[in-house]
């Protein structure tokens, strides 16, 4: 199989990211209402331990991707999404929603800057912002497909779009690694 290029793997990275987001995204809330039975305080502290936990977790994370590698940040924040994303969609609790949504902060603050830093990197950072540019395109097309993929999974399933979306990060952090 032919490695692919830096800018390749970022362009797909955005692609699905995008995809896998929006797949997610889009059913999030209904799920947490219908299947989770959260109530309004319950929703207003899921959106709160997520923020709180990314905003904790910043700048420990960050050294992970300074001091050792930001291939390494990004694949462990990739896991971490993927199981933050199962966790919540397979088992409809309450505190089992609070500890996903614990792990996806954690895992987006090992993704949060590694991307663009390694890309700049790579590539070099006057190419840098045309693969920024082309990588938000992808991610907006990416995002498009995944409602559409969303809406599809959830008439099916509710949790279907997030068991998916989490399985799907977890295979692309293993095709990083």
């Amino acid at each position: 199989m032919k490695k692919l290029n830096a800018y390749t793997t970022y362009l797909f990275l955005n692609g699905m990211d995008g995809l896998t987001f929006s797949l997610i995204t889009t059913v999030s809330l209904v799920y947490q209402v219908t299947m989770v039975g959260l109530d309004p305080l319950q929703l207003v502290l899921v959106g709160t331990t997520l923020e709180l936990s990314a905003f904790l977790f910043e700048v420990p994370t960050g050294v992970v991707a300074d001091v050792y590698s930001r291939r390494l940040s990004i694949i462990v924040g990739y896991v971490l999404i993927g199981i933050g994303f199962l966790v919540e969609g397979l088992f409809p609790f309450f505190a089992t929603v609070l500890v996903a949504q614990v792990l996806w902060g954690l895992g987006y603050t090992f993704t949060s800057g590694a991307t663009e830093a390694w890309i700049s990197d790579e590539i070099g950072e006057e190419r840098a912002g045309r693969a920024f540019l082309r990588g938000a395109q992808i991610e907006n097309v990416g995002g498009l497909a995944g409602i559409a993929l969303g809406a599809v999974l959830g008439s099916i399933a509710i949790n279907l779009p997030i068991v998916a979306g989490g399985a799907i990060i977890i295979v692309l952090a293993a095709f990083l690694a």
